[in-house]
């Protein structure tokens, strides 16, 4: 259970592991920076905002402890540094003078500032001086983000809470215009509660932590409408173990396993803030499950102490559901330790985790015209089952093509953009149909394809994490990371200790290994059942508890 002195113990062991990074001779031109990947960056000014939380912080080891604020100032000292004539700092993996980059920055350090001064009122002088440095850096890094812009979606939040702490700290400075500006783009969210960039695992905790900052910070209670709709969602695309589905991210988490601690704060500040024991169990059990998210995991606790006392109840997660977001395009089950999701726009229309087991993509493809990997589109529901369509069609044009002579010069360097003047002979999109149903312990997947030609080359990949053992009727293989089997007929096993996932049946018209126009999986260990043009097959995926003794899924699943 999330409380805050657990959260303390967890900071502290975060600050014995954070004061070696930084350096502390003087003599050094990085000193007060903290060592990452072998250097200083500007960005890491960021880390002084831990050794706040814990200077601040009641309970804590290094409560008011002077080697602590002495670290602080040395890390203000290396801000203002290496900031830029503009104010901003650089990211140096990728961002220079980066506006955004400084947002989250003053983002981190902002509530520092607040509580410091707060204690400082109170009558702790360090803490005043910890408000003057970091408040300066603050104050210097606001222009730059009302110049600087931004570049992804999540970022224009981002720039908003920054920008909304300068706001509510130095109310003199002008950055309200550029906070009205972005706010007026409206958030980028839709009616199930999923952001532009869909990433699960990463930047929807940034885009609600951000938000619930500026709204606190602007007093504007709207800002957190969207914050409740991708919190709701959030849970019911999370997995057993508290990992959430991945596959589905437009940004670098996708196809990581991520448990979603980092949406901690969010969950448990909605939580008190709305009096929600649902909201609250959610902290609780994905804090259970990876305890960390430090220090933004304690930030609510810094910003309201009146919480660390909790009576909040809780109320039981469910852990049974089939829940479609036809504008997400998104359909998941949970039947206890059994979870799975379907999902246009991705080539992976179709997952499945069981136990530790999991069955990372069920996709399909045909070796035509390089258009054929599925795609889902048309996600609709129709009695209980998830249909989806992927039309077969080109970059250009709405079936595949041959070009034309044009008769007329073809510069080399137009030779692309001409392209679209030619003539063209249309050969019929392939068309591919996936109707997704949920069966007696499993799913069943069926596959159709219509219109095109017949006798073309198709596939469909069963990818699953290596690790496990295949059994199928005349033989078993090792689960490695880029092996491929072909299941020729009948049904496969694939198990890891007593989680199995079975599949099937097989088929076997063709011994393409790496079919032109599919998409591989390095990483993954991969079945593959091949057919040819036209299909209309199921493919039947059940899972249980495997029994070693029988060689067979035995029991139910969940």
């Amino acid at each position: 259970m999330l409380n805050y002195e657990k959260l303390v113990r967890l900071l502290d062991a975060q600050i014995d592991a954070l004061l070696p990074r930084q350096v502390m001779q003087k003599d050094r031109p990085d000193y007060g920076g903290f060592i990452s990947e072998g250097l200083a960056g500007a960005t890491n000014v960021s880390s002084v905002s831990s050794l706040g939380y814990a200077y601040l912080l009641d309970g804590s080891r290094f409560y008011q402890r002077e080697e602590i604020l002495e670290r602080i100032q040395a890390g203000a000292a290396f801000g203002r540094q290496v900031r830029r004539p503009s104010g901003c700092y650089d990211l140096v993996t990728t961002n220079f003078d980066s506006s955004p980059d400084t947002g989250f920055m003053v983002k981190s350090i902002g509530p520092v500032v607040r509580a410091a001064r707060k204690a400082s009122e109170a009558g702790d002088s360090g803490a005043g001086e910890i408000a003057e440095v970091l408040g300066e850096l603050i104050q210097t890094a606001a222009p730059g983000m009302v110049k600087g812009g931004f570049h992804t979606p999540n970022h224009r939040w981002v720039l908003v809470a920054a920008l909304a702490q300068v706001h509510d700290l130095f109310p003199d400075l002008d950055v309200m215009p550029t906070i009205e500006a972005y706010l007026g783009e409206t958030i980028d969210i839709n009616e199930d509660g999923e952001y532009t960039e869909r990433s699960t695992g990463t930047y929807n905790a940034i885009c609600n932590r951000a938000l619930r900052m500026a709204a606190e910070a602007l007093d504007r209670p709207g800002l957190l409408v969207p914050v409740r709709q991708n919190l709701d969602l959030s849970y019911h695309l999370l997995h057993a173990d508290g990992s959430v589905v991945t596959s589905i991210s437009k940004r670098q988490d996708r196809g990581q396993k991520v448990v979603l601690v980092n949406m901690v704060d969010s969950y448990y500040d909605l939580a008190r803030r709305d009096g929600n024991g649902f909201y609250a169990a959610v902290a609780d059990w994905l804090f259970d499950q990876q305890p960390g998210g430090l220090p933004w995991t304690v930030h609510p606790f810094l910003e309201h102490p009146e919480w660390r006392e909790d009576t909040l109840e809780r109320e039981p997660l469910p852990e049974s559901y089939s829940k479609v977001y036809p504008v997400a395009g998104l359909w998941r089950v949970r039947r206890g330790k059994m979870s799975a999701t379907t999902a246009a726009g991705i080539t992976a229309p179709f997952s499945l985790k069981y136990g530790n087991l999991e069955l990372t993509s069920v996709n399909v493809c045909a070796s035509y015209f390089a258009v054929s990997q599925f795609v889902g589109e048309n996600f609709r529901e129709e009695a209980g089952k998830v249909v989806m369509t992927h039309p077969g069609r080109g970059s250009y044009h709405d079936s595949p093509v041959y070009y034309m002579p044009l008769d007329e010069p073809v510069p080399t360097e137009r030779f692309y953009e001409m392209r679209k003047e030619r003539d063209v002979y249309a050969v019929p999109p392939l068309v591919i149909d996936l109707e997704m149903e949920e069966v007696e312990q499993g799913f069943d997947v069926v596959v159709r394809t219509r219109e095109g030609l017949d006798r073309v080359p198709f596939q469909i990949a069963c990818d699953f994490v290596p690790g496990g053992e295949l059994d199928f009727d005349s033989g078993v293989i090792q689960g490695q990371a880029g092996d491929v089997v072909f299941l020729k007929s009948g049904y496969a096993t694939y198990h890891i200790g007593n989680d199995a996932i079975s599949i099937g049946p097989g088929a076997y018209t063709h011994r393409m290994w790496n079919m032109r126009g599919s998409e591989s999986a390095p990483n993954a260990f991969r079945v593959l059942i091949t057919l040819m043009t036209p299909v209309d097959q199921v493919l039947k995926v059940r899972c249980g508890t495997w029994s070693s003794a029988e060689e067979e899924i035995v029991g139910q699943r969940g």
